[in-house]
């Protein structure tokens, strides 16, 4: 297996890992501000939506955020607030998922971004992007234990 096909795999297993954790969920659960201040379970995958479709962007490909994703899901933001259905969000999500794979197989892994230190080229910025996606799966399985919800992974 080359490198694009083992992160359009990684890709490929994290968004199934989303799914799983929001697909019965009901809008009022995924909204739920936890403790008064925990970003609900509708941010973390707004939050994910909106870093992939940058990261589309950066590789120099499109992708369009709904409105207001920007300022709903930012980094910082979260808390209680006007969110889409989640039904929505997760379109959203799709489809900036849909783009990164076709950057996965056409851009070249070397082509330089800036990742701020985190990354320095398309293929570090895909496996950045693995990354951060399963810090917001591990986010949202402790929101849906809050929840009541069924462990999902062991």
């Amino acid at each position: 297996m080359d490198k694009n096909a083992m992160i359009a795999q990684q890709l490929g297993i994290s968004h199934e890992r989303l799914r799983l954790c929001v697909a019965d969920l009901a809008d009022e659960d995924a909204g739920r501000v936890h403790a008064g201040l925990l970003a609900p379970i509708v941010w973390q995958l707004g939050h994910v939506a909106l870093v992939d479709a940058g990261f589309v962007q950066k590789a120099g490909g499109t992708c369009t955020i709904p409105p207001r994703f920007d300022e709903l899901f930012r980094a910082g933001s979260g808390g209680a607030a006007d969110y889409p259905p989640l039904a929505d969000v997760w379109a959203a999500f799709d489809a900036a998922h849909e783009a990164l794979l076709e950057v996965a197989r056409t851009v070249d892994g070397a082509t330089p971004v800036d990742g701020r230190g985190r990354y320095h080229n398309v293929g570090e910025m895909l496996i950045f992007c693995t990354y951060h996606r399963g810090y917001h799966v591990g986010k949202i399985t402790t929101l849906r234990a809050l929840l009541g919800k069924p462990r999902l992974f062991g």
